[in-house]
């Protein structure tokens, strides 16, 4: 009789739980509030590609949290707070090195500073237009925005805020890594030479197809005592046909040089001549983006093992 009455017993237990569930499921467990997706860190990194025209367009994803799919169209209006680029500044950045700034009104747009997360959606983006052709890329700029009124739920304090900052990028920009070769073009100074493997930070600049390089010098940080920009960067421009054409950047008595990039690759072949005080040297060498798999790396490897460095 005692397993024939425990039996039911256990399954009235079993549909009162699922009852519960069903009712929790029912309810958010926490109040629904609206935020900008990142706005938590503050900072929102956004590539800008300048190789785009008239302009590229970069985005931030305001959300609706909650334990729930939204019941309802939330039209969130967004604005912006310059003073909290002020604010960032005087907190993270040293009065002695380059201040992050708002980029000027004319150089970006808003197709329309609301938008809505629809019903059953969990977020929505708002996109900006940005015409990066006068932007300088040793320049830091952000843009303050913020959520400044929402049709339902409420504004999270913490997360309403966003400073999106734009990493000014191209085609040809990143990451890479030199092996070069410095030799003194004096033949009878042969054993003045320097074999060397460096990585190298190409950062866009002027266009989508030009980049900015550090001669075989160490690459600026902000804080830094010794700036070589002026005297040791030049300036790398991929033409139509994959040649290369270099420019000095400032200071750095680049004589003249050429070469390749390979797109398959993405692998420069290089090389230039200059004037080190009075001595003319010649660099040549190889830039190549780091592979993600060491397969991928192979192929970079052993192209470059199958071309030695000539003179």
């Amino acid at each position: 009789m005692k397993n024939i009455i425990l039996l039911p017993l256990a399954l009235l237990s079993i549909l009162f739980v699922g009852c519960d569930q069903e009712s929790s499921n029912d309810k958010d467990l926490y109040p629904q509030s609206v935020y900008i997706v990142g706005a938590a860190d503050k900072i929102v990194d956004r590539d800008l590609n300048i190789g785009d025209t008239p302009y590229d367009t970069v985005s931030i994803s305001v959300a609706v949290s909650g334990s729930r799919p939204s019941d309802q169209d939330v039209t969130v209006t967004v604005g912006e707070m310059d003073t909290a680029i002020t604010i960032y500044n005087k907190k993270n950045v040293s009065g002695t090195v380059a201040q992050y700034r708002k980029i000027a009104d004319s150089v970006y747009t808003y197709p329309s500073n609301s938008l809505i997360i629809k019903a059953g959606q969990v977020y929505n983006t708002l996109p900006i237009h940005i015409k990066p052709a006068s932007l300088q890329c040793d320049s830091l700029y952000m843009i303050a925005l913020r959520l400044t009124s929402t049709t339902a739920y409420s504004l999270i304090k913490t997360d309403t805020v966003a400073l999106v900052r734009l990493n000014l990028v191209n085609k040809y920009s990143g990451l890479y890594y030199m092996n070069g070769v410095i030799r003194n073009t004096d033949p009878t100074k042969a054993k003045d030479t320097v074999v060397y493997k460096i990585a190298r930070n190409l950062k866009a600049t002027d266009d989508g197809k030009t980049v900015r390089m550090y001669h075989f010098a160490n690459e600026y940080v902000p804080g830094d005592i010794n700036d070589y920009r002026p005297t040791n960067t030049f300036k790398i421009t991929v033409n139509a046909d994959n040649t290369l054409t270099l420019k000095t950047w400032k200071d750095f008595a680049i004589i003249a040089g050429g070469g390749t990039y390979d797109p398959s690759l993405k692998l420069y072949s290089i090389w230039y001549t200059f004037d080190d005080k009075g001595v003319i040297r010649k660099t040549t060498g190889y830039l190549y983006k780091a592979r993600k798999t060491t397969a991928e790396q192979k192929v970079v490897d052993d192209w470059i093992e199958d071309h030695p460095l000539g003179k």
